[in-house]
């Protein structure tokens, strides 16, 4: 009997040494990276190749989308301050919405917007959105459409953005040429022109820790929230329009801040000082459209699901990154960006060295954001008056206070004023009950010097109760106040007390000037 342990050399298997076997590993490795990348370069390219053009991602088509409707968004509130001061000579008051202005208004802005995307798509093929995204609109055979496509497409885009969810949501992910209802009647689709990257980061392997990841967010939410709260600090009770558009154009700089660092650097603050920049899902720098997504979703990172959601993904991505199909990773760290960090420090001191001359900033105790107004108010059934709302007591509104020259309608070029000088002031006001044509409006005055001792203070300074020749008007008041000679140097305030006799409403406002030497 043979030796069971005996070995047949015709069935031995032969030894390698352990770098042959590293080289045959790496070998296999490349070869199946190659054949990897050949099908995921074949799927790409196949129906590139029947088509004849590249469509637009679903993620391309939401950036170039959400850019639109920030356009949209802001030409709204201006359309809408331009409307108030046509009609009623005020750029911020309360928009009856039981008129037909709101039918009127809202109708003239509905066409503006189809305008908006026949102008721009009919003459460019391109939107401002699709314009950054680098998308055009073309036919489905590749072609330039024709004007009729585009006021088809952009005639029935109201009824997409209805059933956004069902059926456009699903008709731009499901369908080859990612057409939406208003593509589909028009023939035409969206397509994407793309550069080639110039450089690939590597991915695998290679990604940022949640941690560091925690620590570049916090950093760069310092640096943010350093630039909007010196932007801030520009608000002033008493320049209301310049204030109120400070106020509307923050998620703007909030937005500007973010796309400016992602989109010429490819990193964040935080991000360079830990060597670390951006990359999309197969390598290459972001582009506009990853960012504007990033920046739009940023909102869901910090909060506690959003850590829970870095920690406990496979490449330490953030909520805004799943969406955008962005990751961070290690790379070298460009010393040119450190150019671009002096400069957005340069720029935060700058503006919080202009805000902090404001008297009136959220620092100082005479700040208030009482000059905005609620967009839209109710009628009283019928009649011209404005009715106020059930439960709030901030139903008046002070409207263009001003201080004026003795003839009273002149504006006088400061609020300085020396001792023994007589002050005159004007406002108007706007929010008060209606009553059978008839208003009643009363008011107190009280004068603080600059140790807040009390100076003055008079009740029914101004005591108006009369029929209204037009209601719609909104009524001016004119105060006189003299100093006395030997008024102390300092800043005084005014303390304004209105009271609305038929509706038991008040509003406090305060003012301030200066008595110079």
């Amino acid at each position: 009997m043979a030796d069971e342990n005996q070995t047949n050399p015709d069935d031995a298997t032969e030894l390698v040494s352990p770098e042959e076997l590293k080289e045959s590993e790496e070998g296999f490795t490349n070869t199946l990276a190659k054949w990897e990348a050949e099908d995921k370069e074949e799927e790409e390219v196949t129906p590139i190749s029947q088509i004849g053009f590249r469509v637009a991602s679903l993620r391309d088509r939401m950036a170039s989308g959400l850019f639109d409707f920030l356009v949209l968004f802001y030409i709204y509130f201006g359309a809408l301050l331009g409307y108030n001061y046509i009609i009623w000579r005020e750029f911020l008051r309360p928009f009856p919405a039981q008129s037909n202005h709101v039918t009127i208004f809202h109708a003239i802005f509905l066409l503006f917007c189809f305008l908006y995307f026949f102008i721009s798509e009919g003459v460019f093929f391109t939107s401002l959105g699709k314009f950054f995204s680098r998308l055009s609109v073309i036919k489905k055979n590749g072609e330039s459409p024709s004007l009729f496509a585009i006021i088809l497409r952009n005639f029935f885009r109201p009824l997409d953005y209805l059933f956004l969810i069902l059926p456009t949501w699903i008709l731009l992910e499901k369908l080859k040429l990612r057409q939406r209802i208003g593509d589909i009647i028009a023939g035409t689709t969206v397509q994407q022109h793309r550069r080639a990257p110039s450089q690939h980061f590597t991915i695998f392997g290679n990604t940022a820790s949640a941690t560091v990841r925690l620590i570049t967010g916090s950093i760069d939410l310092l640096f943010s929230a350093a630039w909007i709260g010196g932007i801030c600090l520009l608000i002033d009770y008493q320049r209301p329009i310049f204030s109120f558009l400070v106020i509307l154009l923050l998620p703007l700089f909030y937005l500007l801040w973010h796309v400016t660092w992602e989109t010429l650097f490819n990193t964040t603050l935080g991000q360079w000082i830990f060597g670390c920049q951006l990359s999309q899902e197969e390598g290459a720098p972001v582009g506009f459209t990853e960012v504007m997504l990033r920046s739009f979703f940023k909102l869901f990172d910090t909060n506690p699901l959003g850590w829970a959601i870095l920690y406990l993904s496979s490449h330490n991505q953030k909520p805004s990154d799943f969406v955008a199909g962005t990751f961070v990773v290690y790379a070298k760290r460009s010393w040119k960006v450190a150019i671009g960090v002096v400069i957005s420090i340069a720029v935060i001191a700058g503006v919080w060295a202009v805000g902090l001359t404001n008297p009136r900033n959220y620092l100082s105790p005479f700040f208030k954001i009482d000059f905005i107004p609620k967009i839209f108010t109710i009628r009283v059934g019928g009649r011209a008056g404005l009715a106020p709302v059930p439960g709030v007591a901030q139903n008046l509104f002070i409207r263009r206070f001003s201080y004026v020259l003795p003839d009273r309608t002149t504006l006088r070029p400061s609020a300085e004023y020396k001792p023994g000088e007589t002050i005159y002031f004007s406002f108007d006001v706007t929010g008060f009950t209606v009553r059978n044509n008839e208003a009643w409006i009363q008011e107190d005055l009280t004068v603080q010097y600059p140790d807040n001792a009390v100076g003055f203070k008079q009740e029914n300074i101004v005591d108006f109760h009369q029929m209204l020749k037009n209601p719609e008007i909104p009524l001016e008041i004119v105060n006189t106040l003299a100093l006395p000679p030997n008024a102390q140097p300092g800043h005084y305030t005014l303390v304004l007390i209105l009271h609305d006799r038929f509706s038991d409403h008040h509003l406090t406002e305060q003012r301030t000037f200066l008595v110079a030497p």
